[in-house]
């Protein structure tokens, strides 16, 4: 059975307007003209998918499964008029790309450095977030590539993961603090410490949540919030506070002597780092050069990558 895509986003305009008339309005149809045509739809696939009520309509848990791939699609064909219009303005195309913190330094800024040497006339766009977040991003195509920790969302059938490199933790601090002259720190006894950690609700927080669960110790009372980790290193540099944070990303100033990192022995694991994309989905010639740059930065020697589906 062929599903007409124009239906599909028709289904989708009712789901983000939460009414037929106001979705009506957005697409420039008539209310019963749509009406009409998602009843049709749902007669072909034997199923209601739309919820109606006096309040207006939503998604059923049937129609769930229709609005991710509808979101998929509307995602394709935005990006598809984006590419033209940069073709009609010069430019060789775009490129989409998910980060979590910790591949938002060193290796992302390098990998960019590269790509734009090689290709000044490409668009870049890049998005940091939650795992959850960015995942679903780049299942529904807004996504080109995702650098992020692997293993930490369900596995998927059109996602294939890559791995890069083990990421460690560090405790960072000023040069000369009384800290300093350790060798190595553990979580659990440095809780009288003063603290600069991330706020709640950032990619970063929730790594380090589980950082400090891996160490069997709760979350620092004797803290400073923010949800910048530029402020969280300013702070640090200048007061006695303390951070956790992966060596990666502080690694020019601590080369430049204004942080100081100690390592971290009990937080269990190395979280592995990597790509992800979709499996089925065949790359841009720039998304699949930008792939290959990263590779190279992470892999300087040229060791085999380990690529996996992740699968339900």
């Amino acid at each position: 059975m062929k599903i007409d895509p124009r239906r599909l986003l028709e289904v989708l305009a009712v789901a983000r307007h939460g009414s037929f008339s106001s979705a009506a309005e957005a697409l420039n149809v008539s209310q019963p003209a749509l009406s009409q045509s998602i009843a049709l739809l749902e007669r072909e696939l034997g199923m209601r998918i739309l919820d109606r009520g006096r309040h207006g309509a939503k998604v059923n848990k049937s129609g769930e499964v229709l609005l991710f791939h509808a979101e998929a699609l509307a995602e394709l064909l935005g990006r598809a008029r984006e590419e033209m219009e940069l073709q009609a303005r010069g430019m060789q195309g775009s490129l989409a790309i998910g980060i979590t913190p910790i591949t938002s330094s060193g290796l992302l800024p390098e990998a960019l450095q590269v790509m734009l040497h090689e290709a000044p006339e490409v668009s870049v766009s890049i998005v940091e977030g939650l795992d959850t977040e960015i995942i679903r991003l780049l299942r529904t195509r807004k996504l080109d590539l995702v650098l992020s920790r692997l293993g930490t969302q369900p596995r998927y059938t059109d996602i294939t993961e890559e791995r890069l490199f083990s990421v460690d933790w560090a405790v960072v601090m000023r040069p000369r603090h009384p800290l300093c002259d350790s060798r190595s720190l553990q979580l659990n006894g440095l809780e009288d410490q003063h603290w600069v950690l991330p706020a709640s609700g950032s990619a970063f927080r929730e790594q380090l949540e589980l950082v400090f669960n891996k160490a069997g110790t709760g979350w620092p009372v004797r803290s400073i919030i923010t949800n910048s980790i530029l402020t969280i290193k300013a702070i640090v540099m200048n007061t006695d506070c303390i951070t956790v944070i992966s060596p990666r990303l502080v690694e020019v100033e601590v080369a430049a002597g204004r942080l100081h990192a100690v390592p971290l022995e009990d937080i269990g694991s190395l979280r592995e780092v990597g790509l992800a994309w979709r499996r089925s989905d065949r790359l841009s010639p720039i998304a699949t050069r930008f792939r290959e740059i990263v590779r190279q930065i992470a892999n300087p020697e040229g060791a085999a990558s380990d690529a996996v589906d992740r699968k339900r």
